[in-house]
């Protein structure tokens, strides 16, 4: 190691102070590590230091937890605490404080775990009804669909037999007004006929 210990101990000490646990943690880091520079020791003091914040923020968290209120939308009925607790003549004397205590803990868990299981199947009980309830009103939709497919494709055929007759209707005409015109050409050339005798 090419630093000096003074070095890395004014180095540490803003960060830890000296008799902290993370100052000792550190050294040992460091010693592991071997780092040539004090560039490559600073990394070692992040990571020390975050995980101490981070311990010190999970028994932080375990503290106020116990003082939280649980239950339904936290209601401040009771805590961890006070069910831990419990009254005063409770536990009794073929149990042990320990079993007494866990006792409590798996009778809570076991009543969370129910009433948690009850919500969940309500729950699933109502995503069923929206889902049979969607599935009626997909049904109505088709045959809403089938029904305008239906009278469009009848509507459709109806204009095409339309179509068709007054098509027939215009030929015929077409094919009378030529037959008149023949007519009356054949009457004109007759008439010329005897006009020329």
């Amino acid at each position: 190691m090419r630093l000096n210990e003074q070095e890395i101990n004014n180095y540490l000490q803003p960060f830890f102070g000296q008799h902290e646990d993370g100052f000792q943690q550190a050294w040992l880091e460091i010693l592991e590590r071997d780092p040539q520079t004090l560039e490559e020791v600073a990394p070692i003091v992040r990571k020390i230091r975050n995980r101490a914040i981070k311990q010190y923020l999970n028994k932080k968290y375990k503290e106020d937890s116990l003082y939280k209120p649980i239950g339904n939308n936290g209601d401040e009925r009771f805590t961890l605490e006070s069910i831990l607790a419990g009254p005063a003549g409770e536990v009794s004397e073929e149990y042990s404080v320990r079993d007494g205590f866990y006792k409590k803990i798996v009778d809570f868990l076991i009543g969370e775990y129910l009433s948690q299981k009850n919500e969940n199947i309500a729950l699933k009980r109502k995503e069923i009804d929206l889902k049979a309830e969607r599935l009626r009103l997909r049904g109505e939709l088709l045959k809403f669909k089938k029904y305008r497919f239906s009278s469009w494709k009848k509507l459709m055929e109806d204009k095409g037999k339309q179509k068709e007759k007054q098509l027939k209707l215009k030929v015929r005409l077409q094919r009378e007004k030529i037959a008149f015109k023949k007519e009356q050409l054949s009457l004109k050339l007759k008439n010329k006929g005897e006009g020329c005798r």
